[in-house]
């Protein structure tokens, strides 16, 4: 303790989260987030390039597993958001010794939720398929892929929780050389287990499931050798306590933001696996052509997703250090900027729609079902990056609530029961991507709302005994 006490007398006059150059601060926190969020996507696109050449039965099976996976990690966002807003406050007001308390406490979580979703994913993979509408075929296939998945989740989390703890505390660069590493064996282990390769048989979906959770394992094992036997970290406060505690206070601290978060997150993903259980009545073509639209979505919102991490975790440890303005300017920029390259990503989208569907194996319906998402939801990207960028802000302060409101009145109501009508009413599946866009605007206004009310400047955390302010 008293070691991690002597390298917080260090940070306290180098943390340039906190003082110094804003832009400066935002763009060392960004950049390293950005490039591993870029890899991860590459990988998402190698993926389904893999998967894709299985067959639209193998895409859809993997979309549609894809959503149940989303929304079985509902809690865990939630418990990765209040993590991050504990320990970036816990940071910003030089409570170091509290971070490893924190991880701790997380790591209990989080392994609790993990048991339950494994014996999920053991007896109900097949069934949760069915229930989503899928085709036998498809459940079949999906099952291969959903299975494995929910069982390992334990090695995902548990790499999530160390990045987490490291970009909370200012350091994103450590976490970015961990995920490259990660995500080159990723790509490597891809084609290798789903084709077969190197002596090994060949798994087929099952194989793309394979790769991640040994890369993430991978990934776990690197984070701590680099914690526990790197000399530049042997004082850093991200590392497991010497003595193992449980603090019910704590606990109930953590869920308290982690529940408004996890719902915000579950309705998002609630309305992807509704979406996608509404985009299943217009055929497996047009599924297979969401899957894709979707992966290019996540694909393109790589550099916005990077900016608001570091805004989140730059309003968290200027809060903890009593530095509201800074917060405040800080988000501004990140509004103009993720503004400013959506719309030139959805200009690049929209002019080289027909290419980028192709080369993830979209022909005849599914080709034109993509075309249309293509020309109609990329307009919208900007208006979703500035309702992000104050939802991710919010939440660095742990107002967790308003982000699950905008959720709730944008995605799930206007979005999802929107398409839901129109497909039921027999419209085409351009009318599900009005709806889309319809429920991106309805978002981006409620985040707006509880920005500008201005509650989460003065929302404190409350830590044991202990209140950052």
């Amino acid at each position: 303790m008293n070691d991690v006490m002597a390298q917080g007398k260090e940070i306290e006059s180098q943390n340039i989260v906190t003082e110094g150059n804003l832009i400066k601060a935002l763009l060392i926190l960004a950049l390293p987030i950005i490039a591993s969020n870029l890899l991860q996507s590459v990988l998402e696109v190698v993926d389904m390039f893999f998967i894709g050449r299985l067959g639209t039965t193998a895409i859809a099976g993997g979309t549609m597993s894809m959503s149940i996976i989303m929304l079985m990690l509902t809690f865990f966002f939630g418990v990765m958001t209040a993590t991050a807003a504990f320990i970036s406050r816990a940071y910003g007001s030089k409570k170091f010794e509290q971070i490893q308390i924190i991880i701790m406490h997380t790591l209990y979580l989080s392994l609790i939720l993990s048991v339950f979703i494994a014996i999920i994913g053991f007896f109900w993979s097949d069934s949760l398929l069915l229930l989503l509408g899928a085709e036998p075929e498809v459940a079949k296939e999906g099952a291969k892929f959903l299975r494995p998945a929910l069982m390992g989740m334990i090695s995902i989390i548990t790499l999530m929780i160390f990045v987490t703890a490291f970009q909370s505390t200012g350091d994103s660069r450590t976490p970015m050389y961990v995920m490259i590493i990660v995500n080159i064996v990723n790509i490597i282990l891809n084609p290798t287990l789903i084709d077969g390769m190197f002596g090994l048989p060949a798994y087929g979906i099952a194989g793309s499931v394979y790769a991640s959770l040994l890369s993430r394992t991978i990934g776990v094992a690197i984070m701590l050798g680099i914690i526990y036997y790197h000399p530049r970290f042997k004082d850093t406060p991200v590392r497991l306590p010497k003595m193992l505690t449980f603090d019910r206070k704590l606990v109930k601290e953590i869920i308290s933001i982690a529940i408004p978060s996890a719902m915000q997150s579950g309705t998002r993903n609630l309305s992807f696996l509704l979406m996608t259980a509404v985009i299943a009545l217009y055929g497996e073509a047009t599924v297979a052509a969401y899957g894709v639209c979707l992966r290019l979505d996540m694909l393109g919102f790589v550099f916005a997703l990077g900016f608001c991490t570091a805004v989140s975790i730059m309003v968290g440890q200027n809060l903890g250090a009593q530095n509201v303005a800074r917060a405040e300017t800080a988000v501004k920029y990140v509004v103009a900027c993720n503004a400013a390259v959506m719309i030139l990503v959805a200009a690049f989208y929209m002019l080289n729609a027909p290419w980028l569907l192709t080369t993830f194996g979209l022909v005849g319906k599914s080709f034109a079902d993509g075309s249309l998402f293509m020309l109609i939801v990329p307009p919208s990207y900007f208006i979703m990056a500035i309702g992000m960028t104050l939802g991710f802000a919010m939440n660095g302060a742990g107002m967790t609530k308003p982000g699950m409101y905008s959720a709730i009145f944008g995605m799930l109501i206007v979005e999802t029961f929107g398409a839901a009508i129109f497909a039921l009413l027999g419209y085409p599946i351009e009318f599900i991507c009005y709806a889309v866009v319809l429920g991106a605007i309805v978002m981006a206004g409620c985040d707006y709302y509880f920005y500008r009310k201005g509650d989460w400047k003065r929302k404190k955390l409350h830590l044991g005994e202990d209140v950052l302010l």
